[in-house]
This record gives C-alpha cells, structure tokens and sequence, in this order.
C-alpha cells in the first residue's frame, strides 16, 4: 500500500495519525493484506462453508402472532395506547 491509500482510508475513517503512526499501520496493513493472500492461495474444495464458528442454536421462543385487544387488559399491559399505537410523551418541545 503506499501512502496516498493510506492517507484515503484515514480521510474515510476520520483519523489524524502522526507520520510515525501512519508508517506502522502501513507495515501492518500490508502484514494482513499478505496473511490474506496467502489464506486465498488455499485449496478450500470440498470445505463446507461456516455460517458462525460455532453449533449454538438460538434458545429463544419463536415469535407468536396474537390479535390485537381492545380491552382494559391491553391498555395496563401497554400504558398508554391510542388508536392502537403506543402513546409515549414528546422528547422535543
């Protein structure tokens, strides 16, 4: 990488970085921009691809659709509803 890339993805990142700064990122980029080619140089025929690294599944319910009630019930569960929305104070004035 030379330093006009360099200096572009500090412009589109928002980062001020001394030139002793931008020196060792420059090294390291071009550390990983190696690492990269060599994991593309790899023979990955036959390899499943991962979805996550891991076998967890989710532990959490399925989302359950109910009808909509327009009773007491509702409006203390909800607190303050209006027209079948949720009512909540304004934040701006």
């Amino acid at each position: 990488m030379d330093s006009k890339e360099i200096n572009h993805l500090l412009e589109l990142a928002r980062i001020e970085l001394s030139s002793q700064e931008q020196e060792k990122i420059t090294l390291d980029l071009e550390k990983i921009l190696d690492y990269v080619k060599q994991l593309q140089e790899l023979d990955t025929t036959g390899v499943e691809p991962m979805t996550g690294g891991t076998s967890i599944q989710n532990i959490c319910r399925e989302d359950e659709v109910h009808e909509q009630k327009e009773n007491d019930e509702l409006k203390k569960s909800a607190f303050n509803t209006e027209k079948g929305y949720f009512k909540v104070p304004p934040i701006f004035e």
